[in-house]
């Protein structure tokens, strides 16, 4: 039993289970045997590790550079190929790592587990993300920021964790804008406050508030100033139309 500071991945098919009702067995079976190898594959690509899989993965990996290629490379795969899209949770920690006997494992127990808060963490991270898209966390996403290359990046406010008594600011990470949405709480997740304005942000902001409303409100002021002098201009006379 170890300590490590370690990159942790989970990620999760979106609808995995209506899919499955949708194509059968035998058809979403041979998807997966797909799925698999794509994911395996580039888990050989980019140096992750294995720990557990169910209707998606909990990986590890070293470095944060080698972790955000993974991601990236499987959202393109996934979706070009299988038309399946994922929630992926990124975090950065120290975990507890074991060994399990090799007697165990011939029984079908995982070579290597995990344990630790940090893996909840991810857990609650993936499960706000929506589909397609890859949320990061405080630690995480302050070493992406660095190392990101040529993937779009974006605050998205800080969050409560249920379980977990300090909010946490996270961060979505993509090849294109419309992956960085901001994404809808849920029971376990919720946010405590939103994301800061960018400096694009602000000046629609401030147009809006110095330019714009005003500019209505003036508009509709002499609208009204107008309306009142035709009036007594030109006065209704309902004795005319008797």
């Amino acid at each position: 039993m170890e300590h490590s500071f370690v990159i942790l991945v989970m990620i999760d098919i979106v609808d995995s289970t209506k899919t499955t009702e949708k194509l059968g067995d035998i058809k979403m079976s041979q998807k997966m045997r797909l799925y698999d190898r794509i994911s395996r594959g580039l888990l050989i690509k980019w140096n992750g590790l294995e720990i557990d899989r169910t209707d998606g993965y909990l990986l590890l990996f070293e470095n944060m550079r080698e972790a955000l290629e993974y991601c990236s490379e499987y959202h393109k795969l996934v979706e070009q190929h299988l038309k399946f899209f994922s929630r992926i949770g990124v975090h950065a920690g120290t975990v507890i790592m074991h060994s399990n006997d090799t007697f165990f494992v011939s029984r079908g127990a995982k070579p290597i587990e995990i344990e630790g808060i940090q893996k909840s963490v991810c857990a609650r991270i993936m499960s706000l993300a929506g589909g397609g898209q890859t949320l990061l966390s405080s630690r995480a996403g302050q070493i992406a920021m660095s190392i990101r290359g040529n993937l779009k990046m974006a605050d998205i406010g800080k969050w409560v964790f249920k379980g977990v008594k300090k909010p946490m600011q996270l961060y979505s990470i993509g090849v294109d804008t419309k992956r960085l949405r901001r994404p809808r709480g849920n029971q376990k997740v919720q946010m405590v406050s939103p994301p800061k304005l960018t400096s694009q942000e602000r000046r629609r902001r401030n147009i809006r508030r110095y330019i714009v409303y005003p500019t209505l409100l003036a508009t509709l002021f002499w609208a009204l100033q107008l309306l009142v002098i035709l009036r007594f201009a030109y006065p209704f006379n309902s004795n005319l139309e008797q």
